[in-house]
């Protein structure tokens, strides 16, 4: 019996992809090795996004020459760098024996049994049909609700490697949540490029996520990622009307001025993005909001960079997940005028990390003393110690209690360094 390792780069989509991978090789008859050098497949699963998550994730299939050597297992590089490349990669690393697409990973078990080098890239209109993923973080779950983008926001290369947006049928969506939650999961985060897209004939999203928390009423229902563009009063109403939607929100503002949001394609404008945050604040009281911005994208000037340092302090996220803009090849920005020297891009980056880094300092300050729900995610890294999430998908370390993952507990917080959180059971 072949066995197979997966090792995944980059964001939640790719963890799924890396579940169904395992789903799809357990029903071909591979079982799963203790790591790469009992393995006869070793797969990597790639992210293209962003050039740093890429950079890692080639620099492992380059070490994995020294595993080929020993044990010679097939190679195959995965994801969306698989897709942006194609068949260069294997030209480029002659360790590696397949390079797949993310539309094409049912035909893995094929291509593995054909024994040929080979790449399959091809764009599809599915949206993982028949597949049964092996779930790697009890208690908690992804699942794909849409795949692919249609937004083309000119610095991003996910319209290209994932294809256009498809939707999965509701009933798809609601029997594998019922599936989980029957199966003890109690965290479930639906999945998509950009979730408020999701359409199958007259369901939305805001449609789909009430149906979703009614139909599994013991778990916590999250979403990623939501499009300021597409976001309104609907899905907020949506959020609001269920006590299992958590109360948190991912909503990437990239830029805090119009000039560089107009070249960065993204639909809106700062005004726009300020008025949907405040709605959604006074709507869901303690909501946790976090963004994503890019720091240095071509032609930002220091006006334009002390607008998106502004929006940071206006705002205050909870969270915000900052990035130097990287030029991605067969993008719009790749090709644009003004390019921000990456020194500057670097300090720009810099400044905004200390903002926000005291934001979310001060802002987890504000729950010493409080009692909060945790589900129970498993052990902590100390002897004693358990950790879970909150709601608002903050990290909480629980000292002096002993409880199996998937338990929702009552958690007295006593400190916090604005990324963890250590509490007591109350």
């Amino acid at each position: 019996m072949p066995f197979y390792h997966i090792e995944v780069y980059g964001c939640q989509m790719n963890v799924r992809d890396g579940e169904s991978l395992e789903g799809i090789l357990v029903s071909a008859g591979y079982r799963k090795a203790p790591g790469p050098d009992k393995a006869d497949v070793v797969l990597v699963v790639t992210c293209a996004v962003r050039e740093r998550a890429e950079v890692r994730a080639l620099g492992r299939v380059t070490q994995l020459a020294g595993v080929r050597r020993r044990r010679k297992p097939v190679v195959v590089i995965c994801g969306c760098v698989a897709q942006e490349h194609g068949g260069s990669l294997l030209e480029r690393f002659p360790q590696v024996d397949l390079v797949v697409g993310p539309d094409e990973y049912q035909r893995l078990p094929g291509l593995l049994e054909s024994g040929v080098r080979a790449f399959a890239t091809g764009l599809g209109s599915g949206c993982d049909e028949g597949v049964r993923p092996v779930r790697s973080m009890f208690p908690r779950a992804f699942v794909t609700v849409a795949r692919g983008c249609d937004n083309f926001c000119s610095y991003c290369i996910v319209p290209y490697v994932r294809g256009r947006e498809r939707s999965r049928k509701p009933r798809d969506i609601l029997a594998e949540v019922e599936e989980l939650a029957s199966s003890g999961f109690r965290e479930i985060t639906l999945l998509g490029q950009n979730v408020n897209s999701y359409r199958d004939g007259g369901t939305g999203f805001p449609e789909l996520l009430s149906m979703v928390a009614r139909a599994v009423p013991e778990c916590w229902i999250r979403f990623v990622t939501s499009h300021p563009r597409d976001f309104g009063p609907e899905l907020t109403e949506a959020m609001a009307g269920r006590p299992n939607i958590c109360p948190a929100l991912h909503l990437p503002a990239q830029s805090g001025s119009d000039r560089i949001l107009e070249r960065m394609n993204r639909g809106y404008a700062r005004a726009e993005y300020l008025a949907k945050t405040a709605m959604v604040r006074e709507r869901i009281p303690g909501i946790v909001l976090s963004t994503d911005m890019i720091a240095g994208f071509p032609g930002e000037t220091d006006s334009d960079f002390h607008d998106s340092l502004s929006l940071l302090s206006e705002v205050r996220f909870d969270y915000g997940f900052l990035f130097r803009y990287s030029e991605r090849s067969g993008t719009a920005a790749a090709g644009m005028p003004g390019s921000v020297p990456v020194p500057e891009r670097l300090s720009r980056l810099h400044a905004m990390q200390e903002l926000q880094n005291r934001i979310t300092r001060e802002k987890s300050s504000l729950l010493r003393g409080k009692t909060l729900p945790v589900l129970i995610t498993g052990p902590g890294s100390l002897e004693g110690q358990l950790t879970g999430r909150t709601p608002g998908n903050r990290t909480v370390v629980v000292t002096g209690a002993d409880a199996p993952p998937g338990t929702f507990m009552n958690v007295l917080i006593s400190r916090a360094d604005g990324w963890t959180h250590f509490g007591e059971k109350a």
